[in-house]
């Protein structure tokens, strides 16, 4: 994502906030705040909308996500535990992946001069919820703490060393913040992102792909992440994200993308960024669930309609 007030994470859709308490307008933020714009989502303008397509820069994308579910601890929303699997399920397997072919990364040469990956995108498959029990389940928790944790799971066994298609979508329990540090500023869940993708290097463990979904029940991420229920916002959270990080898997921070990073805009947006404020329907195995829009290179613009 772009989508992290830039790349990786999300922030945004219909009515979207950034602040410090009382949530603010996002056209509000400052020319410092905009700065962070390479980890957090901000709302699209209708230029983006309409224009202005998205590059490879010669990394990695994710092949055939397959996606791990992974439960901070035992307090996670029983929303998210009981429907969050559904969905994945669903939309790895529909062809709202399908389109995404548009960015494998098979016979091109990156605007660098990098050779592409010789990567196929296609759909993937959800392979299984797993708890772990952080000892970090209240207060604020940062992003390396976040990673930390990961490698440690990975290492000892309770989650799977990591492949290239390996994609650990976690989920936070309520009254944990999230807070992520990116060029000496803090970005805060619910205040100034709501979701985002990363990826880091373990030096046991290889590279890791992650996604960071925190609670969303609460009253603050209620009026600003998206519209509709609960489970509304976390698919149309976790749809932009997902996508985000199959189409470029180790998102940086900052305005200007280059390798490793994938597909970005000239100035860091990724597929998702541009296509904030907009959804369609996906018919899951059990219900029909919200989604994000994405932006689609061969038509210029987000791809609509429904999907299965």
């Amino acid at each position: 994502m772009k989508s992290i007030l830039k790349q990786g994470l999300f922030f945004g859709l219909v009515t979207i906030v950034l602040s410090s308490v009382a949530l603010a307008n996002p056209l509000m933020l400052t020319k410092q705040e905009m700065a962070l714009n390479q980890m957090l989502v901000a709302p699209a303008t209708s230029s983006q909308l309409t224009g202005g397509k998205v590059v490879y820069y010669g990394g990695p994308v994710i092949s055939h996500a397959q996606v791990y579910m992974i439960l901070w601890g035992n307090a996670v929303a029983a929303t998210t535990k009981a429907s969050m699997p559904d969905f994945y399920a669903s939309v790895l397997n529909s062809n709202y992946m399908d389109w995404l072919k548009i960015y494998q990364t098979t016979q091109i040469t990156a605007q660098n001069g990098h050779a592409g990956t010789n990567q196929e995108i296609g759909r993937g498959n959800f392979i299984q919820t797993v708890q772990i029990n952080p000892s970090i389940l209240t207060g604020t928790i940062d992003d390396t703490q976040i990673r930390a944790e990961l490698d440690k799971n990975i290492t000892a066994g309770l989650l799977p060393k990591p492949n290239a298609d390996t994609l650990f979508m976690i989920h936070f329990p309520p009254k944990l913040k999230i807070t992520f540090e990116n060029a000496g500023q803090t970005a805060t869940s619910c205040q100034q992102f709501c979701a985002y993708h990363m990826s880091f290097e373990s030096k046991t463990n290889g590279m890791v792909y992650y996604g960071v979904m925190p609670d969303l029940d609460s009253m603050a991420c209620s009026f600003g992440c998206g519209s509709g229920g609960s489970l509304a916002r976390q698919t149309v959270c976790a749809s932009h994200e997902l996508t985000e990080a199959v189409t470029d898997a180790i998102p940086t921070p900052g305005n200007s993308p280059d390798f490793p990073q994938a597909w970005n805009t000239t100035d860091g947006n990724e597929v998702g960024d541009l296509c904030q404020s907009t959804s369609g329907n996906l018919t899951g195995h059990a219900a029909t669930y919200k989604v994000q829009q994405e932006w689609d290179n061969s038509a210029n613009g987000c791809t609509t309609g429904n999907y299965q």
